[in-house]
């Protein structure tokens, strides 16, 4: 069984962001920095979001994603990122852990404390704050989250987009690699995740395209 602190995901994004000189910025996390806090804003933090934090103190991905520090002076951080998201919305989301977001537009990607695993692993959504609040599944882990984009990066590579500014979208053109996540694609068809699509019918259609999916409305 893989440690929860093993990071192939999180490594395959870097070597492919630097394969393809991709512009991003990676910092190392400071050595003065208080060791790792088990819980972020009242929700338990992620084992495997944990160990990415232990090896970066910030990641960011021309127009693709930035990972939140854990804490910052400047920057917007895990801790006060969160802590403003209790305050905003209602449950279900309330609960969610917002851990990164999308490069140019609003959009989230968080865990799910809620549906951890036997193991202490989350499960990763990615979040729409821009009218009805609603989640997408995208990995079954923090680092397959990592592993799923690396994916997704290569692919648009592959199809000479990476020149000009990004035509797709994530998770909108990455069906096909999210579906290989056949954990993620279980605990879809077992139901794990309708609390957090059953009142966005794009959602439902989304995940409804995985054989033998269908969401209770």
């Amino acid at each position: 069984m893989q440690s929860a602190t093993a990071l192939p995901g999180f490594e395959h994004l870097l070597e492919v962001c630097r394969s393809r000189a991709h512009p991003m910025k990676l910092e190392s996390p400071s050595s003065s920095g208080p060791p790792a806090e088990p819980s972020v804003a009242g929700q338990p933090m992620d084992s495997q979001l944990a160990a990415v934090h232990a090896r970066m103190g910030f990641l960011w991905v021309r127009d693709e994603l930035s990972v939140f520090p854990a804490r910052h002076e400047r920057r917007p951080d895990l801790h006060r990122v969160n802590a403003h998201w209790r305050q905003e919305w209602a449950e279900p989301f309330g609960s969610l852990l917002v851990f990164a977001r999308d490069d140019r537009l609003a959009y989230c990607y968080a865990t799910v404390p809620t549906l951890v695993d036997a193991r202490g692993l989350q499960p990763v959504v990615w979040v729409d704050v821009y009218e009805a609040l609603y989640a997408v599944p995208v990995a079954s882990s923090v680092d397959r989250f990592f592993d799923t984009y690396a994916c997704y990066l290569e692919a648009a590579s592959v199809s000479g987009e990476e020149d000009g500014p990004p035509l797709r979208t994530f998770p909108w053109s990455a069906f096909e690699v999210i579906a290989r996540d056949r954990e993620l694609v279980e605990r879809i068809r077992a139901g794990h995740f309708d609390f957090l699509l059953q009142a966005n019918a794009r959602a439902r259609e989304w995940v409804e395209r995985l054989p033998g999916v269908s969401v209770r409305r």
